[in-house]
């Protein structure tokens, strides 16, 4: 079963959520048999959402359930806002990412040199508090490209285990899903988010997964989602999450 829970039709702001364009990210997932994908757009847009879109979407497009999501870039005592701006919408799912450390914005290239003068250690204890404090809000579905902080190649001198573990144990008591994000492979890490070391521990740890290419331009969209499909089947997962109002649906790797 191909999906891809994490495309960005409107991408940064470069295209519209109009019809016209949304259908150009759909005909690409006809091309790729993908069966199921959701536009997450990214929450700085909300106020350019158009539900009438979408259900205008799934009449052309009746080969393939599109999902609506929104990408929060997650940040400490938002809470209150980030709800209100849930609520108003009907979403399918909504995915939390941490993109900033104390409003310093790590992935973004023009800000990569921070890293220059941080001690790697503690900006990755940082960093997975604040995943913690995203999955203790209780607001998301989904946690985002959940080693983001790993981009640049930066890497601890103490064990992922040490990070993640605690983090992965409260997502399986919640049950959020943890996304899987090819991207990974197209920025100077190379790897998917998060590494092969860290899906293992959400199957042992009964943590479920989601795939998303992370798409911002039509042709990225399904990128490389086959292969995390043969790695998850390698691992020993069975099934994939995509979603539908808010509620897990289960489908079967083939």
């Amino acid at each position: 079963m191909m999906i891809d829970m994490h495309v960005h039709g409107m991408a940064h702001g470069e295209f519209d959520f109009s019809e016209e364009n949304l259908s150009r990210f759909l005909k690409e997932a006809e091309k790729k048999g993908i069966e199921v994908m959701g536009f997450a757009e990214h929450s700085w847009f909300l106020k350019e959402i158009d539900v009438g879109v979408i259900d205008n979407l799934r009449k052309l497009f009746p080969h393939i359930r599109i999902c609506l999501g929104m990408e929060v870039d997650h940040v400490p005592d938002m809470d209150g806002e980030i709800i209100e701006k849930i609520a108003s919408f009907p979403f399918d799912y909504v995915m939390g990412s941490v993109h900033e450390i104390e409003g310093w914005m790590f992935d973004h290239p023009d800000y990569s040199h921070g890293f220059e003068h941080r001690d790697v250690d503690e900006l990755y204890e940082k960093y997975f508090s604040l995943v913690d404090n995203l999955i203790e809000s209780g607001i998301y579905d989904v946690i985002g490209h959940l080693d983001l902080i790993k981009i640049y190649g930066h890497r601890p001198t103490k064990r992922i285990e040490d990070f993640v573990v605690p983090v992965l144990e409260k997502a399986a008591r919640r049950n959020m899903v943890v996304e899987i994000n090819t991207s990974g492979l197209y920025k100077p890490v190379k790897e998917i988010y998060p590494d092969m070391s860290i899906l293992k521990l959400c199957k042992s740890l009964g943590v479920k997964v989601t795939v998303g290419s992370d798409a911002h331009l039509p042709e990225h969209v399904g990128r490389d989602i086959f292969r995390v499909l043969e790695l998850l089947k390698e691992i020993g997962f069975r099934e994939i999450v995509s979603f539908e109002n808010r509620k897990s649906v289960y489908h079967p790797i083939d």
